[in-house]
């Protein structure tokens, strides 16, 4: 999750999200905006709502009592720690059965 997100026309609603959120500086609940700071976004408004939704299920969005919203960096960074030791076990796991195969042969 470290490369660059894409701007323009080829951007993930969730990054438009989040760069939305860090533009306007709601980084907490004090700094946190409300759903009209989405209205520009080139997606509809299912779209933007069914990923802020998403984004608030993960822990990258906060919701306010109030109905605002702001980017939470440590969820995120939770999420991209979750995300990489995901992708991880579906390379480390192949790597290691392979290895073990492999040696089993030699032995055998």
């Amino acid at each position: 999750m470290s490369r660059k997100r894409k701007k323009g026309a080829k951007a993930t609603a969730a990054s438009m999200v989040m760069d939305t959120l860090k533009k306007r500086g709601a980084v907490d609940e004090k700094s946190a905006v409300d759903v009209s700071a989405f209205k520009n976004l080139p997606y509809a408004t299912s779209t933007i709502s069914y990923t802020i939704s998403n984004l608030i299920e993960e822990g990258v969005v906060g919701k306010t009592n109030d109905e605002r919203f702001y980017y939470d960096d440590l969820g995120f960074k939770a999420l991209e720690t979750k995300f990489v030791r995901g992708y991880s076990m579906i390379f480390i796991v192949p790597i290691v059965i392979a290895i073990l195969v492999y040696v089993l042969q030699k032995v055998l």
